[in-house]
């Protein structure tokens, strides 16, 4: 990856691309090779498959072009430098682990914005992730489900090897043949309260947009309610319907794999790299700090500070001497010289 002015990737489309088919690649070996050259691979989910194919590259081609960015590459370069330190390596995999759970697994910090914003995040999360763990294994043709040695239990077999057997009646028969439908409800639980407060809360229908907040639950509705549908059909009806079923779920698992690096879905792949901003902040915390050129007080540290004029100079924006200045001190000044130029004198400070 070459470096551009200030230190910052010069062809991020390039790289990008190269990245993005780098990985589509990987995933059609993983594939290939993974269903044992295709002949464990289940025909009538190609299409599952191909949509993964086509969704890793775009999901690692935008991922790629926003980490490159100045202000994104700052960061990443910064956590990894950070993180990698000799002396600090053991303490900082057990901080990553710490940051893992409280945001990925537990989302913590979605609870401070209301319980309810938890509850319908954690559904759509561990609903979308289970619905995942579940599909891309199948329609990749990694796991199988065949007859155990005793010709009634199920066998469990992954890339070929046998894993273990269970019995059809028992509790992880259960789990195994509803893991879908209970990601389904979990995600239309989601999808109910978030729909809820995009039509009834003031402060959300103040910034929300169609493409941005209902596309996505739209979307993930969509797929939820087909999916129960296909349940239905071959349990409750006899299995009407169940080919147009299946393709019209097919029609909107796809579509939303191939909507997710183009929409608001693509801050779950964002929210990955943001850890390391936690180190930058540790780190700039303990660190010598900026002094505010007016008022003399310290406002933040100095490493956040130099890397922020890098930054803007990197997209071609240079205040000079202003940028030592804390954001109080910038406040004061606009005051001041909006006072000024009322009386007329323009005031500059």
């Amino acid at each position: 990856m070459s470096a551009g002015s200030q230190g910052f990737p010069a062809r991020p489309r390039q790289t990008a691309m190269v990245a993005g088919l780098l990985v589509s690649l990987a995933v059609s070996l993983g594939i290939y090779f993974g269903s044992g050259r295709l002949a464990r691979f289940d025909a009538p989910l190609a299409a599952y498959a191909v949509a993964t194919v086509f969704a890793a590259f775009a999901v690692t081609y935008r991922y790629t072009v926003w980490i490159q960015r100045p202000p994104t590459w700052v960061f990443f370069q910064a956590g990894w430098r950070l993180f990698l330190r000799p002396y600090k390596l053991v303490r900082n995999v057990f901080r990553l682990a710490r940051l893992l759970f409280d945001n990925i697994i537990a989302q913590k910090f979605i609870v401070e914005r209301g319980k309810g914003r938890w509850l319908a995040h954690m559904s759509l999360a561990w609903g979308c992730l289970l619905a995942f763990a579940i599909t891309f294994p199948l329609s990749w043709g990694w796991v199988q489900f065949g007859v155990g040695a005793n010709g009634v239990d199920y066998a469990v077999e992954f890339m070929g090897v046998h894993l273990f057997s269970f019995p059809p009646d028992g509790a992880l028969a259960f789990l195994f043949f509803n893991g879908l439908n209970i990601s389904a409800v979990l995600v239309l639980t989601g999808v109910g309260i978030a729909m809820h407060r995009r039509l009834f809360d003031k402060g959300a229908q103040a910034v929300e947009t169609f493409t941005n907040d209902f596309m996505p639950l739209f979307l993930l509705f969509a797929v939820s309610v087909t999916g129960l549908m296909i349940t239905a059909s071959y349990r409750l009806l006899e299995g009407a319907n169940f080919s147009f079923i299946s393709l019209l779920h097919a029609f909107t698992v796809i579509i939303l794999l191939l909507w997710m690096p183009f929409g608001k879905l693509f801050h779950v792949i964002q929210r990955t790299a943001q850890l390391g901003v936690a180190y930058y902040k540790e780190e700039g915390v303990k660190g010598p700090q900026a002094v505010c050129a007016r008022s003399g007080q310290e406002y933040q540290s100095q490493m956040h500070h130099d890397d922020l004029v890098r930054v803007m100079k990197a997209i071609d924006m240079d205040f000079g001497p202003h940028q030592d200045l804390s954001p109080q001190e910038k406040r004061r000044l606009i005051a001041l010289n909006q006072a000024a130029a009322i009386d007329g004198v323009p005031y500059v400070g």
